[in-house]
């Protein structure tokens, strides 16, 4: 009698790749920075996360034109 056989396990998950990652690396740095330096002067919080938002949504749609 054969042995019956085990099922071959699914591939592993593709990691992210290097461009991506700088990518989502440089939006939050400039979220980051937009939104600090819009505390900085204003001192207005949602106004801040607003510009945050905002610039890192800008860069998530502009730097992978430009990667």
């Amino acid at each position: 009698m054969s042995e019956p056989t085990s099922p071959t396990p699914p591939p592993p998950p593709e990691r992210l790749s290097l461009r991506w990652a700088l990518i989502l690396l440089a939006a939050v740095v400039a979220g980051l920075l937009a939104g600090l330096l819009t505390y900085a002067q204003s001192g207005n919080w949602p106004g801040s996360l607003m510009a945050a938002l905002g610039a890192s949504g800008a860069a998530l749609v502009g730097l992978p034109l430009l990667l």
